[in-house]
């Protein structure tokens, strides 16, 4: 296992949507002092929802990617299939969703906040990156004589690694940076928005789908802050699956009793789209648990938890695409 790996790629995102309208639609201050009527966390999520949406869409194969060049393995293939693979070309996506636009509503509810700035940067060097990336055109030799194009390929892809290491670093430096800040910041309002759901409508299935993603994303977090410090314990661990199974079957047995409204229609479809990634992430959960009861080798413990990483992070995809329409 490449230990490149071990850092999780979308671990610490954890970053399930509930946005309203895009950074680049018309009418901004419009919805965000709608925004603000309706309470300050949701004037808060609304703000941070545009670039939420930029890092859970392009962060994770972006950092793929370049820890791909990186390697001098090739990647092992996987039978893995994410909830986003069907969407338009990444660099469509980039354009669309990465742009110095997505910091409108922040900097019209928040002026001074130091997330501007990092998401700024981060903007910047994402785009250094990706551009220089794409003209380095991958060179197939396999034993056979290089033609002309291949040797003028292979000249530029030698003088341009350099400038691409460089910009690498510094990508995954302004990512790391942006995703920290936007993780606290977005953590800080979802208890109240949880809370803001259940005072409005009790607790239905909107409620439900926000309590288990909120789950989901504290059980990987708090599992790679124990591993990255060494205080992880096997009953922590079971502790974090308990929580989250709890929420999972309380969502299934709400669905099962649940009055069929318009409204709910498409949190139903939500609730399916994820059911499949979200078993996987708690048989995941469960197989580093019982490997570590076991005593299994470090080897295999660093198999699960990146198995534990990958299985958030499909679910993460399952659920944010449609996610963005409903919320």
């Amino acid at each position: 296992m490449n230990p490149k790996w071990l850092l999780p790629i979308g671990l610490v995102l954890g970053l399930g949507l509930l946005g309203v309208a895009g950074a680049t639609k018309p009418l901004q201050r419009v919805q965000l002092w709608l925004d603000q009527r309706d309470s300050p966390y949701t004037a808060t999520a609304s703000a941070l929802a545009p670039i939420i949406d930029c890092v859970n869409r392009i962060d994770r194969d972006t950092r793929r990617a370049y820890y791909r060049m990186q390697s001098p393995q090739p990647e092992t293939p996987s039978q893995d299939k994410f909830g986003d693979r069907d969407e338009p070309e990444p660099r469509l996506i980039q354009a669309a969703v990465c742009s110095q636009l997505y910091t409108l509503k922040l900097q019209r509810q928040q002026p001074g906040s130091h997330l501007l700035e990092l998401a700024t940067t981060y903007a910047e060097k994402l785009n250094s990156f990706t551009s220089l990336a794409d003209m380095v055109e991958p060179v197939q030799i396999n034993g056979m004589p290089l033609n002309a194009r291949q040797i003028v390929a292979q000249a530029m892809n030698n003088s341009l690694k350099g400038q691409l290491d460089q910009r690498g670093e510094a990508y995954l430096k302004a990512s790391a940076a942006l995703r920290n800040l936007l993780e606290e910041e977005d953590i800080r309002v979802r208890p109240a928005q949880l809370a803001l759901l259940e005072s409005r409508f009790g607790r239905d299935l909107h409620w439900h789908l926000l309590n288990h993603m909120i789950a989901a994303r504290q059980a990987v977090n708090q599992i790679d802050q124990g591993v990255r410090d060494a205080s992880l314990t096997p009953q922590q661990l079971l502790s974090l699956i308990d929580t989250l199974q709890q929420a999972s079957d309380a969502s299934q047995a709400f669905l099962v009793k649940m009055p069929r409204d318009k409204r709910e229609e498409e949190a139903i479809h939500l609730w399916y789209a994820t059911r499949s990634s979200a078993d996987d992430y708690l048989k995941a959960l469960r197989t580093l648990h019982q490997d570590w009861l076991d005593h299994a080798t470090p080897q295999r413990l660093s198999d699960d938890y990146f198995l534990v990483t990958r299985r958030y992070d499909i679910l993460l995809s399952f659920y944010n695409r449609p996610a963005r329409n409903v919320y």
